[in-house]
């Protein structure tokens, strides 16, 4: 769909030489972004570790 309106004043339209930037995802959005359904085995990184009460070893 053009942006160009032929009704629009000079003030109004879109200089030619300026054209419509790309949106790059953002490195952070990659992050938060969480799938809807995580593959099978995979684990959260963000998740705390299961540690043996005892000795205070991760397992």
């Amino acid at each position: 769909m053009s942006t160009k309106d032929m009704n629009a004043t000079r003030e109004q339209r879109r200089p030619k030489d300026v054209k419509p930037v790309p949106g790059k995802p953002d490195p952070a959005e990659k992050e938060a972004i969480v799938p809807a359904v995580p593959p099978a085995g995979a684990r959260d990184e963000r998740e705390r570790p299961i540690v043996d009460p005892v000795t205070g070893v991760a397992l």
